[in-house]
């Protein structure tokens, strides 16, 4: 049996590529319900931050869980319009999350967020860049 045979089967990187920040959410995902709030939070840091608590946690960790389904659907999938455009509104709506809770909420510092802007923003360009030629 080949290993090969897990991954995705459509041509170009981005089914790749998405599957690692599906990964690195479903990671989170366990994190946020297994470590601390304080630990699975640290991204939440910022002057104006809450206390972390379970319950943020939580939420925070199927926020994270869905996101990592969709992306790692349309890492199989990657030729439906509609998963398509789906994984494209998940990094769309982590730059919102971030960019609300770093510039407008100040519960975030971009010290903490940097890498969510980089590998969401640059999954966006990819993604919306590429669209015509993943789903032709």
């Amino acid at each position: 049996m080949n290993t090969f045979t897990f991954l995705p089967q459509h041509e170009g990187y981005l089914p790749y590529f998405l599957l690692m920040p599906a990964l690195m959410a479903a990671i989170h995902t366990v994190a946020c319900y297994v470590n601390s709030p304080t630990v699975s939070l640290t991204q939440f840091s910022g002057p104006a931050a809450p206390p972390p608590n379970g319950l943020l946690a939580r939420v925070y960790g199927v926020k994270n869980i869905y996101t990592s389904l969709i992306r790692f659907y349309a890492a199989y999938h990657i030729s439906n319009p509609q998963i398509y455009d789906l994984a494209t509104l998940t990094f769309v709506g982590v730059l919102f999350l971030y960019a609300g809770e770093v510039f407008v909420y100040r519960t975030s510092r971009l010290k903490e967020t940097a890498f969510s802007f980089v590998l969401s923003g640059s999954a966006l360009v990819w993604m919306v860049s590429q669209r015509e030629w993943y789903l032709s």
